[in-house]
């Protein structure tokens, strides 16, 4: 069984509360009056066995060798904090047998319960972008993109049963640290909203903030109400509700098998080194003496001996290819949030910062990205608490964040492709764009070691074009940059 008695449907400080739970000793959990932090872990997979395709070996054992192995880990890390962890495991292939699931029992940590939702991929008529049928003779076909959508039925079946729930694809790592910090951040954003809300001007500035003597400001381009040179202006409530603690995927440089032959380190001059934008925005690598370097343990610690994931990585091992400097900004937030980089975002919901393109860095006529796919930066999923959810469903998003989705803003059928593809479910895009949350990713490289999510399968690096790649320590190295440049404009 799954669940234990509901949990209350709203807190006064929901976020705080479930921080509480989640950070207080792990030997209290059980002697306290409060029951411990009870998290739901969803994972969707959508074959028990690879298929050859993007650099995967036809028959290898996905569920064994892959998905078990960083479902324990994540889990594991949970439960060694005196967390209450259910998993539910939502398959795309027909059956589940009683065998492959004893073999995940009996590797989870004791007392975590296990539900499996087998055959779960949807069926739908396909229809014309209008809404209508492809043909008059349509037949029902099974909606491979809908698998993804599943997770949010297990989610509003069992919301008040868990103060915190996770729904990932399943070849990504996610362990306890990755919750702590998301709650964290998230905590902080709350209470920075609901100081400006209390304030006079309901707005709330950044104290000590570098004197702007700028005598003219920048002008939206695009949809944005604001313009692209935002470096420390004050925040409503309302744009502080909108921020969001994101995430991004990484892998780890894998020179196993190919050794020095890899396509992204071949040769005197190798493409890893030479990153897109590498001239218009050069990394400013001071901050690892200044501040210190990224963490690589925290997302991608792996033990050794699994086939996919080499052992013991170091920083600059961690690759990026989801977006590039071009697409970010940079902002100095107030609290303790900081200084932090800004993904992009719906043109409409952008709330500021100080992008990287500014000033014609990339050319007179580069626009700054909003939607492009090559740049969005995929997390492979989402994570939130209850009363996060509920704003989610009741306020944020149209047509709401659960089921039935059967509104005009659905089109009346979810499964439209009008609605978005597999990302637009699982990978939080329907968050970041049409409910109009903005993604930060701190600049701390110890917080920022917490966003990054390990994608297991490793195999990016072999099937995606290697001009896509940069080191993540380059990365954050050119987001210093480019704050050194936003701090430069405040002189005038």
């Amino acid at each position: 069984r799954l669940s234990a008695s509901p949990l209350p449907l709203s807190h006064p400080h929901d976020l705080e509360r479930a921080l509480s739970l989640a950070t207080r000793p792990a030997e209290d959990t059980f002697t306290e009056d409060e029951p411990p932090f009870r998290v739901l872990f969803v994972i969707t997979t959508l074959s028990e066995y690879d298929r050859g395709t993007r650099g995967t070996t036809s028959g290898a054992d996905r569920l064994k060798d892959l998905v078990l192995p960083l479902m324990v880990d994540g889990v594991a890390s949970m439960v060694e904090r005196g967390w209450h962890v259910d998993v539910y495991l939502i398959c795309g292939f027909e059956t589940l047998s009683e065998s492959r699931r004893e073999m995940i029992t009996e590797a989870l940590p004791d007392g975590v319960g296990f539900e499996a939702w087998d055959d779960a991929i949807p069926y739908f008529y396909e229809k014309k972008y209008n809404g209508n049928l492809k043909s008059d003779d349509q037949t029902i076909e099974l909606a491979s993109h809908g698998l993804a959508r599943q997770h949010r039925f297990v989610v509003r079946d069992k919301l008040l049963d868990y103060d915190f729930f996770l729904a990932f694809e399943d070849d990504m790592r996610i362990t306890a640290d990755h919750v702590v910090n998301f709650l964290e951040m998230s905590v902080e954003i709350d209470r920075l909203a609901r100081m400006a809300e209390e304030s006079p001007d309901g707005k709330i500035d950044v104290p000590n903030a570098p004197e702007d003597r700028r005598r003219a400001r920048g002008t939206s381009t695009d949809k944005a109400s604001v313009g692209n040179d935002v470096v420390h202006d004050p925040m409503t409530a309302e744009q502080l509700r909108r921020l969001w603690p994101g995430f991004i995927r990484t892998e780890v440089l894998d020179t196993r098998e190919l050794g020095t032959s890899h396509p992204l380190i071949l040769g005197s001059n190798p493409k890893i080194d030479h990153y897109k934008w590498k001239d218009h925005v050069p990394a400013s690598m001071g901050y690892e003496k200044e501040v210190g370097t990224l963490d690589p343990t925290v997302c991608c610690g792996v033990p050794p001996g699994r086939s996919r994931t080499p052992p013991d990585p170091n920083k600059d091992d961690l690759l990026l290819w989801e977006t590039d400097i071009s697409a970010m900004g940079v902002r100095l937030y107030p609290g303790e949030i900081g200084w932090a980089a800004a993904m992009t975002v719906e043109d409409r919901a952008d709330v500021g910062s100080y992008w990287s393109g500014e000033g014609g860095v990339f050319g007179p006529d580069m626009k700054r990205p909003r939607r492009v796919d090559a740049l969005l930066g995929q997390q492979a999923g989402w994570m939130a608490s209850r009363s996060q959810i509920l704003y989610f469903h009741e306020h944020a998003c149209p047509g709401g964040f659960l089921p039935p989705f059967d509104g005009s803003e659905w089109f009346h059928d979810s499964l439209h492709t009008r609605n978005g593809a597999v990302e637009f479910w699982s990978g939080g895009y329907q968050l970041f764009g049409r409910c109009y949350f903005n993604r930060i990713l701190s600049m701390d490289p110890k917080r920022l070691s917490k966003q990054l999510l390990y994608h297991a399968s490793n195999n990016k690096q072999r099937t995606a074009k290697s001009d896509k790649f940069v080191r993540f320590s380059h990365f954050l190295g050119q987001l210093y940059t480019v704050k050194e440049r936003a701090l430069k404009s405040l002189q005038g």
